[in-house]
């Protein structure tokens, strides 16, 4: 059974306790509860400001348009596009409706696990299939279009797929979504997660 929409906010709020070292989940939840809207039972998300907006070298990163997922992403300029951990990808044809007519689309199924240790299958329309540099050499990875949210921003970009397992975070944030209005102070780590834990 899924979570509901105040137990991952109280999930999201502890991680981000832990990350930034509040004194106390409390703290954070207490901040969270006391100024959180009451209008259509959510927090509502400032318009853009056009001046840059600064990220350390790691941020709390939510994923998927109800926040379902929470990460403690890395942030890398030196990517192209961002990535979300995934294990047993598999891709297969499923039937669409468009404008009335059926068209055999491609999709990916895959397996992922957030910061919480919550586990997920998940499906997702592939928007492209395409090589991919990295560390450990070239691969090839399927993309597909998602709602991430960085400090209470959402933005839907494209993501790939790749096992990162062996690696420290289990999400990158790059340039992709970098590019709508961010700057990276890499001597730092968190500035918009300790943002956010201020304005709640």
């Amino acid at each position: 059974m899924s979570m509901n929409r105040v137990s991952l906010v109280i999930c999201g709020l502890m991680l981000v306790a832990t990350l930034i070292g509040a004194a106390s989940f409390h703290d954070v939840a207490d901040k969270y509860f006391a100024t959180r809207t009451t209008s259509e039972g959510g927090m509502r998300c400032p318009a853009s400001t056009p001046e840059m907006k600064i990220l350390g070298h790691s941020e709390t990163v939510f994923f998927g348009e109800d926040r379902d997922l929470v990460f403690d992403a890395k942030v890398d300029s030196g990517a192209e596009t961002s990535s979300i951990h995934a294990t047993s990808i598999e891709t297969f044809q499923k039937s669409v409706v468009d404008n009335g007519m059926v068209k055999e689309l491609l999709f990916v199924r895959f397996k992922t696990e957030d910061d919480l240790g919550r586990p997920r299958e998940l499906e997702r329309m592939v928007s492209r299939i395409d090589q991919v540099k990295s560390a450990s050499g070239v691969a090839t990875r399927y993309f597909f279009r998602e709602v991430v949210w960085i400090h209470d921003h959402s933005y839907e970009v494209e993501l790939n797929l790749a096992d990162r397992s062996q690696l420290s975070k289990k999400m990158l944030v790059g340039k992709n979504l970098l590019n709508h209005g961010y700057l990276i102070d890499t001597q730092k780590a968190y500035v918009a997660t300790q943002a956010l834990s201020a304005k709640l």
